[in-house]
């Protein structure tokens, strides 16, 4: 399973705090970010470094743990100022909207120096569903065109983050989204012009979530429709319902990914949408018994590993595609389970010493769990 807990403890330590290789600051903006890297030192500790009964156990209870609220708002203020030159300098009659989408949207990013995901959305045009909700009412615009409208956003968009930010480097070949990049910024960021689309449900209830967007790509010159409003409001429900279980389930095999020799298939947007299905009582947990969340996500991808026509049908939250719509992520998931599994067995031993010495690896494996279960973290 690759590295020791202990180097995979350090790993983790060093990018929940911010890089000092992202941004050349200066003057008043050295100041604001990250409270300038006065934080990053080696004295800096969090709460889990000082809890439980070894590295294993300390790893996972940082896994699950959110990024410190101070490093993700520097984040978000990049995010903003880089919003604000797009939206202050486009032509008056192409006004957008912007929103965050992704991991820092979520706050299931596991990197104190996340990268910033912008969409910016056309409002002077749009697509809809037909037929129209009588309540709804939309114009037309003579001559012109999705397609074309996406591409002017675009080009507008390049020619204004290329002016704005001269000592960044602003990447404006990717099919998507247009990343930034050093200079001024603390983060990296990548904005994503894209265009609403009113569903019937959107246009019979007004709620944001059920609006779709189109994200255009340059390359190949058509839009791909997304429903990153659904995803986030179902992952925050179950995520509020379970007591904060949902998103620290997400954190922890994202970071079991991030740490391991192998290069998984399985995107974030794959593993929040695979946690989503379990169920509140799954991800409900005692606070003071944190790592009985471990057996559970374990429990749950073994209930997928061993039935593949079940995980074949599973969906992403808002029902756009099946999670494991590739052969390789299927294989995947056993994979990640054994990640787990190793973890499990790696805490256990933290809390019963003796345990690798058991002859009947089987019976060392329940021990593992029944500590998991039982230890007080506090």
């Amino acid at each position: 399973m690759g590295a020791s807990y202990q180097d995979r403890l350090t790993k983790m330590r060093q990018r929940r705090l911010p890089s000092r290789s992202t941004g050349t600051f200066a003057g008043k903006f050295e100041a604001r970010a990250d409270s300038a890297f006065a934080a990053d030192s080696s004295d800096v500790r969090e709460a889990y470094e000082t809890k439980g009964n070894g590295d294993a156990t300390r790893y996972a209870l940082g896994a699950m743990e959110a990024v410190d609220a101070k490093y993700t708002s520097v984040s978000l203020a990049e995010g903003e100022r880089v919003a604000k030159q797009i939206t202050g300098k486009l032509p008056v009659y192409m006004p957008v909207t912007t929103r965050l989408q992704g991991s820092l949207a979520l706050d299931i990013h596991i990197r104190a120096s996340s990268d910033v995901d912008i969409l910016v959305l056309g409002e002077w045009f749009l697509t809809h569903d037909n037929p129209v909700a009588p309540s709804k009412s939309y114009t037309t615009l003579p001559g012109k065109t999705t397609i074309g409208e996406l591409l002017a956003l675009r080009q507008q968009c390049e020619a204004i983050l290329t002016g704005a930010y001269p000592a960044a480097t602003v990447d404006i070949g990717k099919a998507k989204s247009i990343a930034l990049e050093g200079g001024s910024l603390a983060r990296k960021v990548d904005v994503v012009p894209a265009h609403w689309h009113d569903t019937s449900d959107y246009q019979a209830t007004g709620l944001e979530a059920f609006r779709d967007v189109y994200i255009f790509n340059k390359d190949e010159f058509t839009r791909q429709n997304n429903r990153p409003f659904m995803h986030m409001l179902l992952i925050n429900h179950r995520d509020s319902e379970s007591g904060g279980g949902g998103k620290r389930a997400i954190r922890l095999l994202k970071c079991l990914i991030r740490d391991s020799d192998r290069d998984f298939a399985l995107s974030s947007y794959d593993v929040a949408s695979l946690i989503y299905h379990m169920t509140k009582e799954e991800l409900t947990v005692p606070w003071y018994l944190p790592l009985q969340l471990l057996n559970r996500v374990e429990s749950f991808l073994g209930k997928l590993e061993r039935n593949p026509g079940y995980a074949r049908q599973v969906k992403t939250p808002d029902g756009t595609r099946k999670i494991l719509n590739e052969s390789k992520k299927e294989v995947e998931v056993g994979a990640l389970r054994a990640e787990l599994t190793a973890l499990i067995e790696a805490v256990g031993t933290d809390y019963i010493t003796y345990l690798p010495f058991y002859q009947d690896k089987a019976l060392a494996l329940a021990a593992a769990r029944g500590a998991l279960n039982d230890a007080v973290i506090k």
